[in-house]
Formats: C-alpha cells, structure tokens, sequence
C-alpha cells in the first residue's frame, strides 16, 4: 500500500495569496512545481497524508491518482487533488517525491518524518 501526502490550500490562504500577501504553504507547493530539487525537509509540515492506494508500484500509484482511471484502487481520507509533481508517495517506510520525471526519494531522518502535516 501506498500513502500519498499533499500541500492544500484553504480558501483563506488562497485569498491571502491573492491579495499579495507570503503564504508559506503556496511558497512550498510553489517551488515543489518544478520536481525534488525545491525540496527542504521544513517543508514536511505543510504535507497531509490525503489517501491510500492499494499497490506497491510507484508508478501505478501515479498513474491511478493521475488518471482517475482505477478509481477503486483508492481510499481517500482527505480533500485530494489529482497527483502531480512535488507530492510525496510513502511506501514500506520510505518516501518518494513525484519528480518532473519519475520519483526521487528523500532520505529523512525519523525526527523529520514526525514533522509531517504539524501545519495541516
């Protein structure tokens, strides 16, 4: 099974952004948009684990949560948007960033995994 992790936006900081105003979830999901490499671990806060997809394929996970051609696939627990670059698939304890091309994985420490969705 994989979990897949998301940044959301409430309508408030979307408006908040839209009035010009530094809302630091957008500025994360922001510099996410152009694969891994934005990533810094104090970004995990902002992450909420949002479904489950019953594979252990990566790319299944992807293509199913991309798609939407296998909806049955997924248990969604959360608000969720369909996946795309920047967001975070857990599989057998590791973490993997959906990257402009394929998965990187992000190699963090146990106190940084516990940071997870401390914003949500």
């Amino acid at each position: 099974m994989i979990t897949i992790y998301q940044i959301s936006f409430t309508n408030s900081q979307i408006d908040s952004f839209n009035e010009g105003q530094s809302v630091a979830q957008i500025e994360a999901k922001r510099k996410l948009m152009f694969g891994s490499k934005g990533f810094t671990p104090d970004m995990l806060r902002f992450f909420k684990a949002v479904a489950n997809v019953h594979t252990n394929d990566l790319e299944k996970a992807f293509e199913v949560t991309n798609l939407w051609n296998e909806p049955e696939m997924v248990d969604r627990f959360s608000r969720m948007s369909s996946t795309s670059v920047g967001d975070i698939f857990a599989k057998d304890g590791r973490f993997y960033m959906v990257d402009t091309f394929g998965f990187e994985e992000l190699r963090l420490f146990e106190d940084e995994v516990l940071t997870i969705g401390e914003a949500a």
